[in-house]
Formats: structure tokens, C-alpha cells, sequence
């Protein structure tokens, strides 16, 4: 199927404005379109997005003289000696790192960031999970983006959206990675697509525009309600029961159902406390996760009782980890003081999330909160350790960088040490510096091959910039907590 006529006819008819509102609609409402509204927003936000993506690789090729081909075919492999990460050559607003086939560029300024990973000479490829970071660094997203922001406020759910458009063929995959791209040329639409960008502000355009893709919830909602015909309403109404009959069947067949409950939530479900309920008496751990953070944006007390009997089906005296969702339990019920006095002193035994146990015995008993960002620091996860190591890098006092700089003493292995000295570097503090310095040179980084990277390789050269991004995460809940002084560590 060519779809570039039809989306071109389509989006020529939104912009057109001779023909009555009220025959326009009618002409367009019975009009047969594969797509949903999720999926049909996701595309044209991602035709949009093709030309960023080649922004990133004129970065890569003329500014930072890379390869690309190169680059997909060999990762690290190809990267310049030296520091790759930093202001890009003749744009000072953005920022780059080079990472593995990829580029990450940041715009100083807004925070617009676009993350692109290569796979041949070009910039087709779209990934999920990069595709979903970018618009979250939206402060101001422009129409295509609002609207898929607006029916997927989780972000998570595009996922569905994607899995829509390669169902229907809008999309292809890669035959060999994650990655995916529009299977028809965009030529002529971009420039419509631009136009109506433009005319968005003037009335009647986003309704044409919602009618001619389908999204009749959307012109229900922009139409005046007196003036509403009743077949918009049965369709509005049929899409929502629709979006409602897809989503318990993909929470029904328990493939991802975690998936499934943030998208009930976002479509307003009537059923969604049942479903919450239902998850939490079943043993899938992402699926209780994402149920409790639900239930935490909610914070109805209804929940309180329900996280405490969860929350005490795990024996933290006996069991050596902890589910996931044990730390969330946790901190739902201690930030609604829901029967401290029964659970803080469970703070003590975290093993699996020893991180967010320091940070929350910060918060609620400083007396566990040293020996928490101890055996985080030296947890086996290297997540963990690098997440401890960015909230003390946050913290920055004294204290901070003696339990840091106690990890450099104690090892002289690259991995369990690299989120310390990441840390210790944010830092700045010059006789730290100065020991990490030393521990570098004395522990220089050995790689397996020249020719290639590996996975663990990959990920120790990346901590730095994890350790920054967790930071970043993390900044708004830590700065609030800087001068409490746990005890042992004056």
C-alpha cells in the first residue's frame, strides 16, 4: 500500500477552509483511516522528527569528522582518541556524546535533547526508547508533539503507537536490532506538515486537522457543545471503548501488563482501581511497580491498608533482596505516615534497593543512612552504585567525598570504582581530584581488543555521563536533604 497519497490528500483537506465546518465533518467521519489517533499523531511527529535525526549526523560527519558508516559498523571502535563528549565544533548551543553507533546532542539552552543511533549511511532509524526521551526534554512542545504528549502524558505507552505503525506497515523494522523507520517517502508531506504547523494557531484548523485523522475524541472536545452532532459523539465514544476493549485484552494476556495498566490509567478507565487491585494480589513485579506508582499519583487512602499487607508479604529479616516494589511500598506508606512506627526500621535490611533506602533514611531515619550508602556503594549492580554515587556527588559535603574516596582505597578494579571517581570528578573538590588522578594512572583502563568493545566495556566508559544523568534525576528530591549529617559520619 502507498500511503504518501492518502496522507498527502488528507492533510491538504486540513488545510483547506472554503468547505463548511459542518460538511467537512460529515464528509470525513465514515471516511476509512488503519490508524487510531495514538498512532496516527505518533506518525507525523515522527516524519517530523527524520530531519533532526539528520541534523545529528551532519554533526557527526562534518563537525565532529566521524565516519557514520564507520561508526555504525564498528561503535567505540570508531570514536576519535581522546574526550568525545562536549560542546560541538561551530555550534556552541549544543552539546554531543559520542556513545557506542550513536550520538546524543543536547541543546544548552531549551534542553532539547536528540539521541540517534546508526545502523547504516543514514538517519532513518528510529529508536523507542530515544524517540520517548526526546519528548520529554519538550518544555514547549509544537502541535504534532503536544498531541501524542497529551494522549501518552506517561510517555511509556508510545510503545503502542509504534507497535500500531509496524502492524499497519507505516513502519518497517530492522532485520537485526531494535530500530525501525517509515517505509514511504516523506518528501511532500513535510512541508504540509510545517504549514499546518503554522496555521495552528488560527480556528478550525486542529479540528480539520483531528477530523481528517480520525481523532474524534479530540474534535468532540474542540467542538461547542450545543453544536455537537451526534455521530461525533458515537465516535468519539466508540474509539474510547475501543482504546478501553484493546487495553484490558493486552492486560488479560498478561504479556505486559505493566504496559497495559499505565495505558488504562491514561485512557481514564472505570475499571482501573480493579485492575490495580488484581495486580497487586498477583506475583508479576513490573506489574505491581507500575500499579503502586499509580496508586502513589493518586495518594487516595483507600490504597493504605492494601500497600501495607503487600508490603509485609516480604520477610526482609530472612530474605536476602527485595522485589522492586518493596521500596516503593515503603516510601508510599512513610510519606503518608501510615504506620511508621511498624515499618521504618525495615530501612535497615535493603539489599536489592540500598540506594533509595540511603536517600529515604536520609529523609526519615538518618541513623540507617551511612551504612546504606555503604553497601550501595559497593553493591554488585553497577545501577546501584552509580545512582548512590550521584546522590552524594549532589549532597557534597565532607562526608560525602570520604565514603567516595574510601571506594579508590579499598579497590583497584575499574567497574566497582568508576561511579566514585565519576562522582568524585562532579565534585571538583582539587584533593580528591587529585586522588583520582592518581588512581588513574596507577590503574590504567586496559580494553580486551582494539577492534571492538564490549557490553561491559561500553557501559564503564558511559558512567560518567549515567552518573550525570541520574543526577539530574535525582536533584529536586536530594538538594532539600543536604544538611542533614547521618550519625557516624561527622
Amino acid at each position: 500500500m502507498q500511503y504518501a497519497p492518502e496522507i498527502i490528500q488528507r492533510l491538504q483537506a486540513a488545510s483547506e477552509v472554503d468547505e463548511p465546518l459542518d460538511d467537512f465533518i460529515k464528509e470525513w467521519i465514515d471516511r476509512p483511516w488503519p490508524l487510531t489517533p495514538w498512532a496516527s499523531w505518533t506518525l507525523f511527529s515522527l516524519i517530523r522528527h527524520r530531519p533532526r535525526q539528520e541534523f545529528v549526523s551532519q554533526i557527526v560527519q562534518h563537525n565532529l569528522g566521524i565516519d557514520q558508516l564507520d561508526l555504525a559498523k564498528r561503535g567505540y571502535g570508531a570514536h576519535p582518541e581522546g574526550i568525545n563528549s562536549g560542546p560541538v565544533p561551530d555550534l556552541p548551543d549544543w552539546e554531543y556524546n559520542l556513545h557506542g553507533r550513536g550520538c546524543y546532542i543536547v541543546h544548552q539552552e531549551t534542553r532539547i535533547d536528540i539521541d540517534v543511533d546508526f545502523y547504516d549511511e543514514t538517519a532513518d532509524w528510529y529508536d523507542l526508547f530515544f524517540y520517548q526521551w526526546y519528548l520529554k526534554s519538550l518544555r514547549q512542545p509544537e502541535l504534532w508533539e503536544a498531541r501524542v504528549i497529551e494522549l501518552h502524558p506517561s510517555f511509556e505507552t508510545v510503545q503502542y503507537a509504534f507497535d500500531e505503525l509496524l502492524e499497519q506497515g507505516f513502519l518497517e523494522q530492522h532485520s537485526h536490532y531494535r530500530a525501525s523507520r517509515l517505509s514511504f517517502e516523506t518528501g511532500e508531506i513535510l512541508p504540509l506538515l510545517e504549514s499546518l504547523t503554522e496555521k495552528h494557531a488560527e480556528p478550525e484548523t486542529m479540528l480539520r486537522l483531528a477530523a481528517v485523522i480520525g481523532d474524534w475524541p479530540l474534535v468532540e472536545r474542540l467542538l461547542i457543545s450545543g453544536e455537537i452532532p451526534p455521530a461525533v459523539t458515537a465516535k468519539a465514544r466508540q474509539i474510547t471503548a475501543d482504546r478501553e476493549h484493546f487495553l484490558a485484552n493486552e492486560f488479560e494476556q498478561n504479556e505486559n501488563q505493566s504496559l497495559a495498566l499505565r495505558a488504562l490509567q491514561e485512557n481514564q478507565s472505570p475499571d482501573l482501581d480493579d485492575f490495580l487491585k488484581r495486580t497487586l494480589q498477583e506475583t508479576n513485579v513490573l506489574s505491581i511497580e507500575t500499579a503502586l506508582e499509580i496508586i502513589a499519583e493518586t495518594g487516595h487512602p483507600q490504597w493504605h491498608p492494601l500497600v501495607f499487607d503487600l508490603l509485609h508479604k516480604v520477610d526482609t529479616a530472612t530474605e536476602p533482596s527485595q522485589p522492586g516494589y518493596w521500596i516503593q511500598a515503603l516510601e508510599f506508606l512513610l510519606r503518608r505516615n501510615y504506620r511508621c512506627e511498624d515499618i521504618v526500621d525495615q530501612l535497615q535490611f535493603a539489599t536489592t534497593d540500598s540506594d533509595q533506602a540511603a536517600i529515604l533514611a536520609l529523609e526519615f531515619h538518618p541513623r540507617y543512612a551511612l551504612d546504606l550508602f555503604r553497601k550501595a556503594l559497593r553493591s554488585p549492580t553497577p545501577h546501584t552504585r552509580t545512582v548512590a554515587a550521584a546522590i552524594l556527588a549532589l549532597i557534597d559535603q565532607s562526608w560525602c567525598q570520604r565514603e567516595l574516596l574510601r571506594i579508590l582505597n579499598e579497590s583497584t578494579d575499574q567497574g566497582a570504582t568508576v561511579a566514585s571517581r565519576a562522582a568524585l570528578s562532579v565534585i571538583g573538590h582539587r584533593p580528591s581530584k587529585t586522588e583520582v588522578d592518581n588512581w588513574e594512572r596507577e590503574h590504567p583502563l586496559q580494553l580486551e581488543s582494539e577492534e571492538y568493545i564490549t557490553i561491559p566495556e561500553s557501559n564503564l566508559l558511559d558512567t560518567p555521563m549515567f552518573l550525570k544523568f541520574e543526577m539530574d534525576q535525582w536533584r529536586d528530591r536530594v538538594l532539600p536533604l543536604r544538611d542533614i549529617i547521618p550519625p557516624g559520619a561527622e
